[in-house]
Formats: structure tokens, sequence, C-alpha cells
């Protein structure tokens, strides 16, 4: 009950932090842009968006047919890395049609992720046997180890600018550094003399 009770404040305060985060501050925002034809983009995206709400990519990589040589498999390869180099590069969401979903609906669906990142964070930490200052350390250290591990490989593999990936990580290492605060007070133990000794 402990490990719950921790977790949904603990969650509060992440949802707070993402709140503030993304409506409150602008350096999400900052950090977007627009086209210059923004009309005539979205008539080529729903002209080209045939497989419906995904991830798409240009260029695209083909892939070579089963039974292709190998001379024709390094062709393809070639031309691929001499059209991602040339640009232009694109690798996004994209819905060509209507939202289904609702704001009521993706903020449930926000508060049970911190909820669910929470407990998760919560029940490791009731396990520790680490001071206050430790276990709130314990916190931030998993919020830099989620960014390191979710954040990074987009700037390795899919060019997400630097921009992005400083303000993206500093946002995991605060959220878990403030929801830390309440699962770092209410969960693990204090070493005792025995525990030092």
């Amino acid at each position: 009950m402990k490990v719950i009770l921790a977790a949904l404040l603990a969650a509060i305060v992440s949802f707070a932090w993402g709140a503030c985060s993304w409506m409150v501050m602008d350096w999400h925002e900052q950090g977007l842009h627009d086209f210059k034809d923004e009309a005539a983009v979205a008539e080529v995206i729903k002209a080209n968006a045939t497989h419906g709400t995904g991830i798409y990519t240009l260029p695209f990589p083909r892939k070579p047919v089963s039974y292709a040589d190998p001379a024709e498999k390094e062709r393809l390869n070639d031309t691929l890395i001499e059209r991602k180099e040339a640009g232009p590069y694109v690798y996004a969401t994209v819905r060509p049609g209507k939202l289904e979903a609702n704001l009521y609906e993706s903020l449930g669906w926000s508060f049970g992720r911190s909820f669910l990142a929470a407990l998760l964070l919560g029940a490791l930490l009731h396990q520790t046997v680490l001071a206050f200052p430790a276990r709130l350390a314990f916190c931030a250290g998993a919020g830099l180890f989620a960014a390191v591990v979710c954040i990074v490989p987009e700037r390795i593999w899919f060019e997400l600018p630097l921009r992005e990936v400083v303000v993206g990580m500093a946002d995991c290492v605060i959220e878990w550094t403030l929801a830390g605060v309440v699962l770092a007070l209410m969960l693990g133990k204090e070493p005792t003399d025995r525990d030092v000794s």
C-alpha cells in the first residue's frame, strides 16, 4: 500500500511537471519550425501517406528482393546513403486524417504513464537502504537513465537536433528529481549503524 500511495503522489508531481514543461514553459516549442507553404505540404502528405497513420521516412530504405545479387543490394544501400546525405531527410509520425483521440483521453493516458513509471521506480527504491540524499539521487539517476536510453538514440539514428536532445534529457531529469522527492521521502530505508559498518 505504501508503494502505491507514494507512486500516486509522485505521479501527481510528475503530471504537474509535464503540464508545466509543455504548457507553461516554451522550451519544447522553440525547437518547432513551420513549412513555408503548409497547405501544399499537407496536400502532399495526404496524397502520399498511403499506409494511414504511422511513421514515415524519406528517403525510404528500399529492401532488395530476396534473390537479388550482392551487387544489387550494395547499389540500393549506396543510393539510400547518397539520397539521405543530399537531403531532404524526414522521420516523422504522420496522421493524414482526422484525430480520433480527445484531450481528456490523452490526459488520462499521460497520468497513467506517470503513475506506472512512479510505481516501477518506487518499487525499486523501496528495496534500497540509502540515506535520503542518496535515494533522491537514485531517482534523478533513473530520469537520466531513461533519457539516455530513449532520447539519445533519436539523435544517433534519426538526426534529432542537439537542442532537442538537451531539452528532452533535462526534462526527464527534472521530472524524476521532483517526483523523486516524494518517493525518497516515503520509500526506502535509512541505513543503520549495522549497514554502515
